[in-house]
C-alpha cells in the first residue's frame, strides 16, 4: 500500500487531508492521533487504491481455497481491506466496526484499533467519492464483474 511505484499522489490535496485529520482526530477523543490521521490516507493515498484493487481482485479471482492476507501487524491495512471486502458483500457497517474492534481482542490490546480510526476512513470515502459504491469503482477502480465474482465467490446462497 506504501509502493511508491505509482508516485506520490494524492485525490484531494495532502495538507487537506492532513488538517481535516487533525481535526477530526480531536474532536473524536481518538487514543491515537496519528492513527486517526492515517485512516483517511488509506482512502487518499493513489498508490493505497491499487492495493486494494490488487486485494479485491485476488480475493475475487483465488479458486483454490482459502485466502489469507495481513500487513505487519495485522490491524490496518488488513483492517481496511477487510472493512472493503465486508462491505462490499453488504455486511451492515454495524458488523464490519464490530469485526474491526475485534483485532483488540486477538492481539491482546485493547487499544490496537480505535473505532474512530475505521470511521475516519470511510468518512474520507463519502467525502471524496459521496459513497461506498463510487469509491471501490473510482478509487481502486473495481469494475462489476470483480465485485460480482468475489460475492458469488463468498456468498453461498
Amino acid at each position: 500500500m506504501v509502493s511508491l511505484s505509482h508516485g506520490i499522489r494524492f485525490h484531494d490535496p495532502a495538507l487537506t487531508t492532513l488538517a481535516e485529520a487533525v481535526a477530526a482526530g480531536l474532536f473524536s477523543g481518538s487514543s491515537d492521533l496519528g492513527q486517526s490521521i492515517g485512516y483517511p490516507f488509506v482512502v487518499d493515498f493513489v498508490g493505497a487504491d491499487y492495493a486494494f484493487r490488487d486485494l479485491v481482485t485476488a480475493v475475487a479471482a483465488n479458486n483454490s481455497g482459502a485466502t489469507v492476507f495481513h500487513c505487519s501487524a495485522g490491524k490496518d491495512r488488513t483492517g481496511w481491506g477487510t472493512a472493503v471486502l465486508l462491505t462490499l458483500l453488504g455486511v451492515p457497517r454495524h458488523t464490519v466496526e464490530a469485526d474491526f474492534l475485534a483485532g483488540n481482542e486477538y492481539t491482546g490490546n485493547p487499544k490496537a484499533v480505535g473505532l474512530s480510526w475505521l470511521r475516519a476512513a470511510f468518512t474520507e470515502v463519502d467525502h471524496l467519492y459521496g459513497d461506498f459504491d463510487t469509491y471501490v469503482r473510482a478509487g481502486p477502480k473495481l469494475d462489476d464483474a470483480t465485485v460480482a465474482a468475489l460475492r458469488a465467490k463468498m456468498l453461498n446462497d
